[in-house]
């Protein structure tokens, strides 16, 4: 197979896409929509019949993850490609059998496919998680023609190494290794 090269220069708007695919992708996220659309909702049906003091309350709660988080995720993702020249840089992707090369300038860091944690896919954008909250970003903006490939290719490698050990796999190689000196 061959190597897929490709560059990427982050821009607020995909830090903010990340940022609330990341924040609302999950089952916290999902249930804090819920909270504030109940409370939208209480408000609306119960306008009437509640206390002034309630009805702040309902809206502010209303307001924290519908509106208050998403602009805050927006600001932070402006501000943090505003000031990390480090993420405003373009990093030179090589996608291989072997694993994921970046580079940026002299740097350059490598990551082996077992080393991805999990994959998502969206029609703008791949995420290749190595934790929690560590992710590289490819945009689709970015990939251009290319980005089917990369999505497909990253899959393919994810899930090949889904279950794969390198300690059992190093263990096995060891094995075999002192069968063939016994031999």
């Amino acid at each position: 197979m061959k190597e897929i090269e490709f560059d990427v220069e982050l821009t607020a708007g995909d830090l903010y896409a990340f940022s609330m695919r990341h924040t609302y992708g999950n089952i916290s996220g999902i249930f804090g929509v819920v909270i504030s659309l109940s409370c939208w909702v209480i408000l609306a049906v119960r306008f009437g019949v509640m206390d002034t003091t309630a009805r702040i309350a309902l809206f502010i709660i209303g307001c924290l993850f519908t509106i208050v988080q998403p602009v805050m995720l927006y600001s932070k993702s402006k501000a943090q490609a505003r000031q990390n020249k480090d993420i405003n840089a373009k990093l030179h992707y090589i996608l291989s059998p072997d694993g994921i090369t970046v580079s940026q300038g002299e740097q350059e860091a490598s990551v082996k496919w077992y080393d991805v944690r999990k994959i998502i896919c969206t029609a703008k954008a791949v995420y290749l998680y190595m934790s929690p909250v560590r992710a590289f970003i490819f945009p689709q903006s970015q990939c251009g023609a290319q980005f089917e490939e990369i999505k497909s290719f990253a899959a393919a490698k994810v899930k090949e190494y889904a279950d794969y050990d390198p300690a059992q796999a190093e263990s096995a190689a060891r094995e075999d290794e002192q069968r063939d000196q016994e031999e």
